[in-house]
């Protein structure tokens, strides 16, 4: 899960919507299910990525030291 998702700056958040979208680009498979008519293709995923982070499903963390 997305811990402090509020602290995250803007370069952080990003990283992480690319990892995942570059993750389901490779064959893993969403972890919410989406409207495939809100999206224009099945291909649109930043805006799942993005749906991921909002609802708190995505699994990847950031540590700061």
């Amino acid at each position: 899960m997305v811990k402090n998702k509020k602290k995250l700056n803007k370069f952080e958040k990003t990283r992480l919507l690319a990892s995942r979208a570059l993750e389901m680009a490779y064959g893993a498979k969403p972890k919410i299910k989406y409207d495939t008519t809100k999206f224009k293709t099945t291909r649109d995923y930043i805006k799942v990525a993005e749906e991921e982070f909002v609802s708190d499903k995505m699994d990847l963390e950031i540590y700061k030291k």
